[in-house]
């Protein structure tokens, strides 16, 4: 087929270079931050910088500018401004403000910003205290656009309200800054988010709705398609230029420009040269869940869906839609879950309805906008419409994540499972193309659902009885994850001093990587925040987030006011609470979780000498879990384990100097130390006199601060430790 098509092999050829030239870099070299940069030391600083304004967006509380050509090696920089200051597109401004690099993932299955602003040459940001001077001519046009989106996003904003009009304006503007997170969230979870992004349905609807309606007019080939080409040009530079607009703009040009030349419209060439000038412009898109999943919605549509049809031939139109549906999840999965790591169930069913529905919302959105502006009541009145379909989406959204097995994790596939599974699909795409009497193709149709079946139990195959143990980079905090070799979970504390919503960002994406969608087991050692803050997250997230089956507290939960608000939190999610004391234990097979202390025998002991402290044995493998225990609490664990020796210590306190004494460390005589602390923290963990204590023992040392995220996995006899960061 690509024979046929020279100019496609062409396209075809370069990405395929392209791809290669990623795999050979490893794709780190774009994202690294040059010398010179203002941003390359990676430490806060206050810069006086000018440059040019070329983009521009707010939000309800802030104005980030986007600037080129600036004063520094820096291509482009992003400025936060929180003072609105009057600047157009095209004028030069002198500012001054303290820089940002942006971060780059510490965990598995974490958001990288490093990596997603890379993408746009954008290695950093400035939160702008000043801003000096303002100089230069604006950029008519492009200033022109922005100040037409404002209008038209306020003007959705006055009609629907706040919440339902920020959400046509995601749909309509692709402005998303000020949707209310958990309608964004409702949208992804479902399957349904596709909607919010202008993507190929926004732009054919648009762009083949303006041809279609000069065409009516009875204007010709030529002049209707300039026109059209035109204003669809001027619309999407007004949206921005996202990887999913320019594949369906440069797709619908090739579509209207072959009937304006009288040619026949080739989809295959259309998509290549679309999927080559991305590319070109930028090799990091090859790597971009926005490219992969726009481009790959087109090809099951081009490769799969024929084959459904083969297969199961009717016309009725909610089974072509749903044959439609099934063609670009078949081919999405693996990608979906290398992102998301979690597949929607109802989705397939919820996108044949809110499709449709979608394309009603798209009509009255654009004609209500356009009547608002000259006839405000009509305008607003089909603007109501716009908001009736949006409260059936949100109410869709709202039954479907009540219903059993909504959504199932299934974690991050590895590279050869990804493979394997589209190799399977090829093999049956090719296998049902050469079917041509009603035997073979009920053959292949048995076929299909097969090689389907074993791919996707193949993608979510994860191996069991090994036990894996990860100390997850929670900034200053604690927060470990335990996997048993029969598939139970657990997790040992879970807070930041200085992460963020650190639940929602940081634990649960790395817990759904792993394919966790539900913890056996949460440990909490004492009541500190940077120990059970996201823990306390997750517990508010039950019904969108991980769920969690027992809560596990130290036996003198009580006398802290913080462990016994955590525990009613865990009661009113529905969540068993459960308190264990010293000699208690949880057995999976010969993986063994046990309290050492607090004891009903010991003084008591609060704060960080009360902390819980675990100890976990599988075969030969020993780990002892500390929390924060220091000085008394110190003691008193050293004369517990005055006959025991440990594999593996996580160093108490986050390696602070009152903690791991030489008596201590002595006792347990530990091979391996893990620390988790926070990057450049202000309490300076870990301390040099503890490092210096753990390395005169001869432990190998390891440290969130320089190794982000550190796994350890063992049979019970060897272990392998790998290092997210090296």
């Amino acid at each position: 087929m690509i024979k046929t098509r020279p100019f496609s092999f062409v396209c075809l050829c370069f990405l395929l270079i392209q791809i290669i030239l990623l795999m050979v870099s490893g794709g780190n070299t774009e994202t690294e931050i040059p010398t010179g940069s203002v941003f390359h030391e990676n430490k806060e600083r206050t810069v006086t910088i000018h440059g040019q304004v070329y983009k521009k967006t707010n939000t309800s509380n802030i104005q980030i500018l986007y600037l080129k050509n600036n004063s520094t090696i820096d291509s482009k920089i992003m400025v936060y401004d929180e003072k609105f200051t009057e600047v157009a597109i095209g004028q030069r401004i002198l500012l001054r403000g303290k820089t940002k690099s942006f971060d780059c993932s510490r965990n598995p299955g974490n958001f990288d910003q490093r990596a997603y602003y890379a993408k746009q040459n954008i290695h950093g940001m400035i939160w702008c205290d000043k801003v000096v001077t303002v100089t230069g001519q604006s950029h008519w046009l492009m200033e022109g656009l922005h100040q037409v989106k404002m209008k038209w996003k306020n003007l959705l904003q006055e009609a629907l309200g706040e919440k339902e009009g920020n959400i046509l304006a995601a749909m309509l503007l692709g402005e998303r800054n000020d949707m209310e997170p958990d309608i964004k969230e409702l949208y992804q979870k479902n399957g349904i988010g596709h909607i919010l992004a202008i993507s190929g349905l926004h732009i054919s609807f648009i762009g083949l709705g303006i041809y279609k309606l000069i065409r009516k007019t009875g204007a010709g080939y030529i002049l209707s398609g300039v026109i059209s080409i035109l204003i669809l040009s001027l619309y999407a530079m007004m949206i921005g230029c996202s990887v999913s607009v320019i594949r369906a703009y440069i797709m619908l040009v090739f579509r209207i420009g072959a009937d304006m030349s009288g040619r026949v419209y080739d989809m295959v060439t259309a998509l290549l040269v679309a999927a080559a000038i991305t590319v070109g412009f930028q090799p990091l898109y090859l790597t971009d869940a926005a490219f992969l999943l726009s481009y790959g919605a087109i090809l099951g549509i081009l490769f799969i869906l024929p084959c459904l049809e083969k297969m199961f031939p009717c016309r009725i139109n909610i089974f072509s839609a749903l044959k439609a549906s099934v063609a670009i999840n078949v081919m999405l999965f693996p990608i979906i879950l290398w992102f998301y790591f979690e597949i929607p169930i109802y989705s397939l069913v919820l996108n044949c309805m809110v499709i449709p529905l979608t394309s009603i919302l798209l009509a009255f959105g654009m004609i209500g906008s356009l009547l608002g502006f000259v006839l405000w009541p009509v305008g607003k009145g089909c603007l109501f419409i716009c908001k009736l379909i949006l409260s059936v989406f949100e109410f869709l959204g709202t039954v479907g994540k009540k219903l059993p097995f909504w959504r199932v994790v299934l974690g991050q596939p590895r590279f050869w499972q990804i493979i394997v599974y589209y190799f399977l699909l090829v093999t049956c795409i090719i296998l049902i193309q050469q079917c041509v009497t009603r035997k073979r193709l009920y053959i292949a149709r048995l076929v299909f659902c097969m090689c389907i079946g074993v791919g996707i139990l193949l993608v979510a195959y994860r191996p069991q009885g090994n036990l894996t143990v990860t100390m997850l980079d929670v900034g200053q905090g604690d927060g470990i994850f335990l996997r048993g070799p029969k598939g139970n979970t657990y997790f040992i504390d879970g807070g930041s001093s200085d992460v963020e919503q650190l639940g929602k960002y940081r634990i649960e994406p790395f817990l759904q990587s792993q394919g966790v969608g539900k913890l056996d087991y949460v440990f909490v050692s004492h009541g500190d925040k940077d120990h059970y803050g996201g823990i306390e997250e997750l517990l508010e997230r039950q019904e969108m987030g991980v769920k969690i089956k027992h809560l596990v507290l130290p036996m003198n939960w009580k006398q802290d006011e913080n462990l016994v608000d955590l525990a009613e939190t865990a009661i009113e999610e529905q969540v068993s609470v459960v308190v264990m004391k010293a000699g208690q234990n949880i057995r999976e097979g010969t993986l063994q979780i046990t309290c050492v202390q607090p004891s009903n025998l010991d003084q008591p002991l609060t704060g960080n000498a009360g902390s819980m402290v675990l100890s976990v044995s599988f075969n030969e493998f020993s780990m002892l879990c500390t929390g924060d225990v220091e000085a008394k609490g110190e003691d008193v664990l050293t004369s517990r384990l005055s006959e025991q020796e440990f594999m593996v210590l996580k160093v108490a306190h986050h390696g602070s100097k009152n903690s791991s004494s030489e008596r201590f460390l002595k006792t347990i005589r530990p091979e391996i130390a893990l620390v988790s602390a926070g990057e450049n923290n202000s309490y300076g963990h870990p301390h040099n006199e503890t490092m210096k204590r753990l390395k005169a023992m001869g432990c190998d040392i390891f440290t969130t601060t320089q190794n982000g995220a550190i796994t350890l996995q063992t049979d019970g006899n060897t272990l392998t430790i790998d290092c997210f960061l090296y």
